[in-house]
């Protein structure tokens, strides 16, 4: 059975920030691919949640690399996935 996604603020925020930025850089298509390979993302935390490593950047924390540029951060319990942060990858990782 697959947990629920539950979202952070900060993590809303950064998706919003994503996808101004992929509207002005990205083609139609290769946002539709963004969409569809976070959506297959968040099913496969929901779905197995402890399978992914152990952070080692933020702990206390899981990592789910969703992409070449973006990192998944989430903590979970019996009920839900909390998704913490979606981490551009070519930020500084110190401000994680």
């Amino acid at each position: 059975m697959a947990l629920e996604i539950v979202w952070s603020e900060e993590a809303e925020n950064q998706l919003s920030e994503i996808i101004e930025y992929l509207e002005n850089e990205w083609s139609e298509k290769e946002i539709r691919n963004f969409f569809v390979r976070l959506e297959e993302s968040l099913y496969e935390i929901s779905k197995n949640p402890d399978t992914y490593k152990n952070s080692t950047r933020k702990p206390g924390t899981k990592e789910f690399q969703h992409s070449k540029q973006t990192t998944i951060f989430y903590t979970y319990d019996q009920k839900n996935v909390n998704i913490l942060l979606l981490w551009p990858n070519k930020q500084n990782p110190d401000k994680i």
